[in-house]
Order: structure tokens, then sequence, then C-alpha cells
């Protein structure tokens, strides 16, 4: 079954007479963008962020998509022509503001911190304190994870995971 999967996508494009190239076809099917689901259910997993209190898991994942979502806009040619042009900013500034209650430094770089939360969730899945706090160690370790328990609400990260929600469910023309 997973063999058929993988070659789904060489199929189509063996029977499909528009897209001719691979990273055209998996673009419209969905398989190019790794961050289009969460960007679609973000805003209803945590668009109230006090929702999030008490949460470590759900706090770190959190932190990891918003940090995603905002260096894919400043990096990724997917992300970095939204249809809002206030995506960018809105992005940034959720990242600052759960940095700020994080207490991490506006310098750390993104892809630290979106390793550093992603690995923290797969270790709490497991049920796996010290794994997390170990994940956790570039971006304050312990005391990181106490703080993804107690988070406070994030009027600005809320607004940022609704712009999201938005950009990516609006469909495109000509698609």
């Amino acid at each position: 079954m997973k063999r058929l999967l993988l070659t789904l996508p060489l199929l189509l494009a063996a029977c499909g007479g528009g897209a001719t190239n691979f990273g055209e076809l998996s673009s419209r099917i969905g398989l190019s963008d790794p961050l289009r689901d969460p960007a679609r259910t973000a805003a209803f997993e945590f668009g109230q962020t006090e929702r999030l209190a008490g949460r470590p898991r759900e706090g770190a994942r959190a932190a990891a998509e918003i940090e995603a979502f905002a260096y894919a806009a400043e990096t990724d040619p997917a992300w970095t022509h939204p249809r809002d042009a206030a995506l960018l900013p809105k992005l940034q500034i959720a990242r600052r503001e759960f940095r700020t209650v994080l207490g991490l430094p506006a310098s750390l770089p993104p892809q630290v911190a979106i390793r550093a939360f992603a690995t923290a969730v797969d270790a709490l899945d497991r049920y796996d304190n010290a794994a997390a706090v170990a994940a956790l160690g570039p971006v304050g370790g312990a005391a990181t994870l106490e703080r993804l328990g107690n988070l406070p609400r994030m009027p600005r990260v809320e607004d940022a995971v609704q712009a999201v929600a938005i950009e990516v469910n609006t469909p495109q023309l000509g698609n």
C-alpha cells in the first residue's frame, strides 16, 4: 500500500495531460507544502491561546508552527507572495510575542527553534519529559517546558494563525 501511495504522483503525472513536471503536479495535489495542513487547522487548534494553558505538548506544537510559518513567509517561495500583504508582518509579530512569553532571544535562528519545539512535541507524545527537556535545551530546557505549560493569552499569535488559515483556505485564481 505504501509503495502505491509513493508512486501515485508519478502515475498521475504519466496519465495527466496538463501537469508535465513533478513540482507542478505535487503543488496541485498538495504534496509540496508540508505547512499547508497545519496552516489550515492552526486557527482551530490554537486560535484561542488561553486554551493552551496546562498543555505543554500543544504549546510546543504551537510554538513550532508559528516559527515555521514565519520562517516560511520569509524564505519559502510558496509563502513569500501571499494574497494578504500583512501576513509576513503578522507572523513576525506573533513569533516575537511567543518568544517574549517563553523568554527566548529575538536573535535565535528560526531553524533552531523549529527543531527544538518539534522534537519536544515528539518526546511529549511518548510521555518522555526528560527527552522533551533535552530537546528544548537550545531554547531554555526545563524552564521553557514549564512556560509552555503555562502560556497566557497571546492575541498577536491568535491574529496571525487566523490570517494563515485564511491565506491557505482561500482558493487561488486559475486553480
